[in-house]
């Protein structure tokens, strides 16, 4: 009964998998398209973390996610939906990657004309071989656990498009202090902080 209970888990492990899989390339699909068009509201930027850090929670409950966010009210233009995608993404990878992590935190940093938000925890690192390549979709699957792997280049190249599509950028380094940050900045309208 125990072993049918693994099996069971492993389906359902499976179909999480699927399920992220053909949200990203519906998501691929919706930006790459010829007449693709993002369509962008005012988000508030505290609101779509706080509902991806939920959807992640829902698969990873154990994880603890600690949130950093300037004092002032940040909103931005952008498709919410696909950037909640990209955060829960960098989260899962956090996980699924770090292995060893114990903590996971998202911090926001406003500077002129952008916001910039990090996934950052205190895990084993990135391979310097796979920085430059992170988010080509090319990962190699050289190691243990390929389809792991293969798993997190699928993510990071959507999640790359997708904020490419917002006329933003993607970095992805290693901490000082161990683990891994992969972060992405979005443009912003300054007034978007005026009056808060």
């Amino acid at each position: 009964q125990e072993r049918e209970m693994e099996l069971v888990q492993d389906i359902k492990d499976e179909a999480q998998w699927l399920i992220r899989i053909v949200e990203n390339l519906l998501s691929v699909t919706r930006i790459n398209g010829e007449n693709a068009k993002i369509n962008t509201e005012d988000e508030v930027v505290e609101e779509i973390i706080s509902s991806a850090v939920i959807k992640f929670n829902k698969r990873f409950p154990e994880a603890s996610v600690e949130v950093k966010m300037p004092e002032e009210f940040l909103m931005v233009a952008m498709d919410g939906v696909l950037i909640e995608q990209v955060l829960v993404n960098l989260l899962e990878n956090a996980v699924l990657h770090g292995k060893t992590y114990t903590k996971i935190w998202i911090v926001v940093t406003h500077t002129p004309g952008r916001v910039e938000i990090a996934v950052e925890d205190d895990g084993q690192g990135i391979k310097e071989s796979v920085l430059p390549v992170m988010f080509e979709g090319k990962i190699s699957s050289d190691e243990e656990e390929s389809d792991s792997k293969r798993n997190m280049g699928i993510g990071l190249s959507v999640c790359h498009s997708i904020v490419k599509a917002h006329k933003g950028g993607m970095h992805a380094e290693n901490r000082a202090e161990g683990g891994a940050r992969i972060s992405f900045w979005l443009p912003m309208n300054e007034e978007d902080t005026d009056g808060y």
